[in-house]
């Protein structure tokens, strides 16, 4: 019996994972949306055209895990993640129903049965649906992420999900699995390499000095999973004493990574850098962030809302603002980087601070997608998750002598 993969989503694209793995079952690995579609809008995966016997969410973040609410308006199939996944999606889904409101196809009955249909997996462990058997390996990419090995028919099918194999504060990294016979890989950063973790965090630490010197303070857009308590972890490393001022959703999600010790690297050494830190909770709190000199790292990451927008206009002049992820066009985020201006409430306002980017991506870089490839050393290479996937395509296939394929969405792929 042959093994196919149904590509709904994220098949030459960024977001909205979605895909069926057939084997004697039919298994959705994960289902996301994409935040910022077409003219701003969410976008979702294509319509199911088959029904599933269970569901594998890689992680949490909403380009993976998104549209899981919406399987429940007509499923009730068990859905398998660990559990800090499963709490983090339960926050981060509240607050796109909260956000996106009507414009999300699924309601809050939805939500609910969602979460009632969750089954807990662990890191390491095998599970049998079928005649396949399916096992959960550290991701390296946010607490509870997990890449996902599937056997049948004495074949083995490596998904990655979002995948980091350098060590970072939070995650000693994913490790290499040999002797597959299909790789489908994350290849966001296909075609760009990541300054080593050293060298970022050193520049991070730096600008925090000279601003902090100056008398400024440093703003840190970040998205509230993953990237916030990465700078809570690193700021305080390198410095001891400075304020740590954390806006938006981080401190809900700090309180599920501090749950959840045997999911991070050092869990002491982070639950001593998020205790030692204020938590904004109100305007009162706002005013004291921006009173003297201080770090203050709040969401939306790409400055698409969020309380970020406030600090803009009470930063001094001496104090400079760092960028430490993606950020898509069109966005706050993105206008700021390139044409140094945000927009509030539909006026434009010219913001004439200092604007850094440092890369401390959760996504592996070239070089360790290329390794994770090599180690694997698979009969197919199906590359998703990526907008050079067409590129990488024809790389792996013409330097490499690789198999490779970059599927459409609405592909069907035999592995």
């Amino acid at each position: 019996m042959d093994i196919k993969l149904h590509c709904f989503g994220a098949s030459n694209e960024v977001g909205r994972s979605a895909f069926i793995l057939k084997t004697d079952k039919s298994v959705l690995i994960d289902y996301g949306i994409k935040l910022f579609g077409k003219d701003g809008k969410p976008e979702y995966p294509l319509d199911l055209d088959q029904r599933i016997d269970a569901a594998l969410l890689s992680h949490a973040h909403l380009d993976h895990s998104g549209f899981i609410p919406n399987l429940y308006k007509f499923s009730k199939v068990r859905w398998y993640a660990t559990p800090p996944t499963r709490e983090l999606c339960e926050l981060l889904w509240k607050d796109s129903m909260k956000i996106m409101g009507d414009e999300l196809p699924y309601r809050i009955n939805h939500f609910n049965r969602a979460l009632k249909y969750w089954t807990p997996v662990m890191y390491g462990q095998n599970m049998r649906m079928g005649q396949t058997d399916f096992r959960f390996l550290d991701a390296g990419h946010i607490a509870g992420s997990m890449m996902i090995e599937a056997q049948f028919n004495r074949k083995k099918i490596i998904y990655t999900g979002d995948f980091k194999m350098e060590e970072t504060r939070l995650h000693k990294g994913a490790r290499p699995i040999e002797d597959a016979n299909a790789v489908i890989i994350d290849s966001t950063y296909a075609k760009k390499e990541h300054p080593s973790r050293k060298e970022a965090e050193k520049k991070i630490a730096d600008e925090i000095s000279e601003t902090l010197k100056a008398g400024g303070s440093i703003l840190f857009p970040a998205f509230s999973l993953g990237r916030t308590q990465e700078l809570i972890r690193i700021v305080r490393a390198y410095h001891k004493d400075v304020d740590i001022f954390v806006d938006g959703m981080g401190r809900a999600m700090c309180e599920i990574y501090m749950k959840y010790p045997r999911y991070i690297k050092e869990p002491n050494e982070f639950r001593a850098a998020v205790r030692s830190s204020y938590f904004v909770r109100g305007p009162n709190d706002r005013k004291k962030a921006t009173r003297d000199p201080a770090v203050i790292i709040s969401s939306a990451g790409m400055m698409e809302g969020g309380p970020v927008l406030g600090y803009l206009m009470n930063l001094n002049s001496q104090s400079r603002i760092v960028f430490t992820g993606y950020v898509v066009e069109g966005t706050n985020g993105w206008k700021l980087q390139n044409e140094g201006y945000v927009t509030i409430e539909g006026q434009d306002m010219d913001v004439d601070l200092p604007i850094e980017n440092v890369d401390l991506s959760a996504h592996a870089g070239r070089s360790d997608i290329l390794n994770f490839i090599k180690w694997a050393n698979p009969d197919k290479v199906v590359i998703v998750h990526s907008d050079a996937a067409k590129d990488f395509e024809r790389e792996l296939k013409e330097d490499f002598g690789y198999d490779a394929v970059a599927p459409e969405i609405g592909d069907t792929i035999n592995l």
